[in-house]
């Protein structure tokens, strides 16, 4: 029983050890290069065998107490790993696309540095998706993305972001966003209330025609604020009872602006 223990003890901090060595070699190219996965590196994580869960205990603690130490890049590594290990838990996809979008990227002071990280968060919240074909959750944090990192409001290069993404994916940002919120309502999502995620879609909506107002484009802005409008009558017609948000007041908002722009030369 005694050298049953023992050996136990060794292959876990041999495991532990060869995970610690293992985050180091990641480490080394993650500051300089965008992480490129190839199906052959978690073969020797595959190795682990029955130690694979407390591996996985091991680095999302390590995950956290880099979080909290705003040690991004190395959380980088570590949530990679973590991502080989556990790739059906929908939590590590959305922490480590966080990370990346918005941490890493906000340690870059030039547009395309920031785009390059803010796009490689979304491309591995999407690769999440693949492996989490189900996750609610995982759809609404990759639709709220679309729309909050494309907000200029926000983000300066918020403009710049949008023609990027537009030019290497083919993409409209407000249009994915609308793809996965309402993706995120047909998968259950648990973390989410149903609610937020109907006015976030509103809110998409509406965002898209200011955007499409302002780049000149005034009938698919006027179409976007229909579409708003409509949005926000059905879920007024759905939740009556709801006095969280003043859905009138956006609906009057919305009225104006279709009246302004009907105004507009075509």
């Amino acid at each position: 029983m005694h050298r049953k223990r023992v050996l136990f003890l060794v292959v876990l901090i041999g495991a532990i050890f060869f995970v610690n060595i293992y985050i180091v070699s990641f480490h080394e190219t993650s500051k300089t290069a965008v992480y490129r996965y190839d199906p052959s590196e978690s073969i020797p994580l595959l190795l682990l065998g029955g130690l694979r869960g407390i591996a996985v205990d091991f680095l999302w603690a390590r995950a956290i107490a880099r979080h909290e130490e705003k040690k991004y890049y190395e959380l980088l590594t570590v949530n990679n790993l973590i991502a080989k290990l556990q790739p059906n838990f929908p939590a590590v996809w959305i922490f480590q696309a966080w990370n990346m979008a918005y941490n890493i990227a906000h340690e870059w002071d030039a547009a395309r540095n920031k785009w390059k990280w803010i796009h490689t968060g979304l491309n591995f919240a999407k690769k999440g998706t693949v492996k989490n074909p189900t996750s609610g959750d995982l759809f609404f944090e990759l639709g709220h993305m679309y729309l909050h990192l494309f907000d200029q409001r926000f983000f300066k290069y918020a403009a710049y972001y949008r023609e990027q993404l537009k030019q290497e994916d083919g993409e409209d940002n407000y249009e994915a966003s609308l793809y996965w919120l309402r993706r995120a309502l047909l998968h259950d999502p648990k973390l989410h209330n149903v609610l937020a995620i109907e006015r976030t879609i509103c809110h998409a909506l509406w965002h898209a025609s200011l955007c499409a107002e302002k780049e000149g484009d005034i009938d698919k802005a006027f179409q976007y604020a229909e579409l708003a409008l409509n949005e926000w009558k059905t879920y007024r017609a759905n939740h009556p009872d709801d006095t969280s948000t003043n859905v009138n007041e956006f609906m009057s908002a919305i009225e104006r602006k279709k009246e302004f722009l009907q105004s507009m030369p075509k």
